[in-house]
């Protein structure tokens, strides 16, 4: 797995006033996880920014309350972690390929491919 947790992001909110239910609660939450977040120009847009780690806890607070849609947002745009599946399947050879999904979050086709050439060696 790569370390991303140093990395900064911006993430665009879409209507984010007319889509909370308080503005100062929320932005007090982000505020709490070291984050920012600040309207874009005059329009109804804002951009939260902040470092990987710190949003991925944000992430975490808000699935707890109403605010889905920007953990979904925050998701959406962290980075996915890489997974080596030659050495997963060495480690563990007997998993299946739906086990391997679950865990590496990797297309079935990739799976496939990685038992395939797991078995060929």
């Amino acid at each position: 797995m790569q370390n991303f947790n140093s990395k900064t992001l911006s993430i665009q909110l879409n209507n984010f006033l007319h889509r909370i239910d308080c503005k100062v609660t929320m932005l007090e939450l982000v505020q709490q996880h070291c984050c920012t977040v600040k309207r874009i120009r005059r329009s109804r847009n804002w951009l939260l920014t902040g470092e990987v780690a710190l949003l991925s806890q944000l992430r975490d607070a808000l699935r707890l309350g109403r605010g889905i849609w920007i953990a979904e947002a925050i998701d959406n745009a962290l980075p996915k972690p890489t997974f080596n599946l030659a050495l997963m399947l060495q480690a563990n050879p007997v998993i299946t390929v739906n086990q391997l999904m679950a865990e590496t979050g990797c297309t079935l086709i990739e799976a496939r491919c990685a038992i395939d050439a797991a078995e060929n060696f």
